[in-house]
């Protein structure tokens, strides 16, 4: 299962993400929820260095069974970008609706940091 962990400031603004985990909906090469949660994710990062001047911190490794941390410092401590915002609203999103469809397969969690 894909545990997906939003990490919100006090203002309610996302300042990080976390994911670890595969879905198990099918064997690998075949599995369209870890695929379509995969590039969700990666397109936001990609999106978020391309188009905003947003700082953060990126650590991947799939060798552990999946894993992405994000992590944007200056938003945590009350800055605001809000073309970030927007993308990774837009993430959260498209998460919400694969766990919707999906929900055995990955969970979606808020915290306050």
């Amino acid at each position: 299962m894909i545990q997906a962990i939003i990490y919100r400031n006090k203002k309610h603004h996302i300042c990080g993400f976390q994911l670890s985990g595969h879905a198990g909906y099918a064997e690998e090469g075949q599995d369209i929820v870890c695929a379509a949660v995969t590039v969700l994710t990666l397109n936001t990062v990609n999106a978020l260095e391309q188009f905003t001047k947003t700082e953060f911190q990126c650590e991947a490794d799939e060798s552990q069974g999946g894993f992405l941390s994000v992590c944007f410092p200056k938003i945590k401590e009350g800055a605001e970008d809000r073309n970030a915002q927007l993308l990774l609203k837009t993430m959260v999103l498209g998460l919400e609706n694969i766990e919707q469809e999906y929900g055995r397969y990955i969970t979606l969690n808020n915290r306050e940091v």
